[in-house]
């Protein structure tokens, strides 16, 4: 059996004082570790709280995206009380309170720091059709109409002002006018839009004053379809079918097409006005 070499007294002072050494290195490393992290954390703090990290007017905010709205009128909708640090500020909110303030279909907001700014991407409704006024007619009291302004394809209505335009009068609206929708039928729009779009006749305007039979008012002049029903595509193929019309009977005669039934399309002819002699009165003396 070997024997074990004694450790002298001297021998287990110092390896106590290696130990004791090291410990005390190790604590003070991690207490300076400690120290600058929190050194950092509060300069980063401080810094992003100072004037310079505040958007202060809408100048900072960066639009991308618009084509009708100016960058001016999407920055002006920006709900932020100026001053405000960028810490605060909420992108996600700002994004779903913009798209309830303007025409967008989506919108997008993103913080910067350097310089500090905010990022507004956004994606604009696209007007496809100005609607009319329209007023109630005598007994239709009950009824009500989507106001005056605009609609897209989506059947989304939007006032005229929010492309910043005065009227329906205005050069930049759509040539497509639509008169006497009312809401519950304005999901069907998408559908109807979809398909006259494609249409091979010229269509300017369509008047749902009576749901019964939505009136067209195209190049072939006034066309009854009655109710709408998916037909719509085969009532316009047939329309189509009519271009030469105006060969047979003067457009002057004809009132309106009735395209209520497409395979059986009736034509509704002006009542002949009386002649200057029928019209005169008797002039014969008993």
């Amino acid at each position: 059996m070997s024997d074990v070499s004694p450790i002298s007294h001297d021998q287990l002072q110092a390896r106590r004082k290696t130990l004791r050494r090291r410990r005390r290195l190790s604590l003070g490393q991690s207490l300076w570790r400690w120290v600058a992290m929190a050194g950092l954390t509060g300069a980063v703090f401080w810094g992003v709280t100072r004037p310079v990290w505040l958007i202060h007017s809408p100048r900072q905010i960066q639009v991308s995206g618009n084509e009708r709205l100016s960058d001016e009128a999407l920055q002006a909708l920006v709900p932020i009380d100026y001053p405000q640090s960028l810490l605060e500020v909420e992108p996600e909110t700002l994004a779903y309170q913009l798209r309830q303030r303007a025409p967008l279909v989506e919108a997008k907001v993103s913080r910067q720091i350097l310089p500090p700014r905010l990022k507004v991407q956004v994606r604009e409704r696209v007007p496809v059709a100005v609607v009319l006024p329209t007023r109630s007619r005598d007994g239709d009291a009950a009824k009500t109409y989507l106001q005056a302004g605009l609609i897209d394809a989506q059947g989304s209505w939007m006032p005229t002002s929010s492309f910043g335009l005065q009227s329906a009068q205005d050069a930049n609206l759509p040539t497509l006018r639509l008169r006497g929708i009312q809401p519950q039928y304005q999901r069907y729009w998408p559908q109807i839009y979809a398909t006259i779009r494609t249409s091979p006749v010229a269509i300017q305007e369509l008047d749902w004053q009576d749901p019964s039979n939505l009136v067209l008012h195209t190049d072939l002049g006034i066309v009854y379809l009655g109710a709408y029903t998916p037909d719509l595509e085969r009532q316009l193929a047939t329309l189509d079918q009519m271009r030469n019309l105006s060969e047979q009977v003067g457009d002057d005669d004809v009132a309106h097409i009735d395209l209520s039934n497409p395979d059986r399309p009736a034509l509704a002819l002006t009542p002949p006005q009386p002649s200057d002699a029928e019209a005169a009165p008797s002039t014969a003396q008993p």
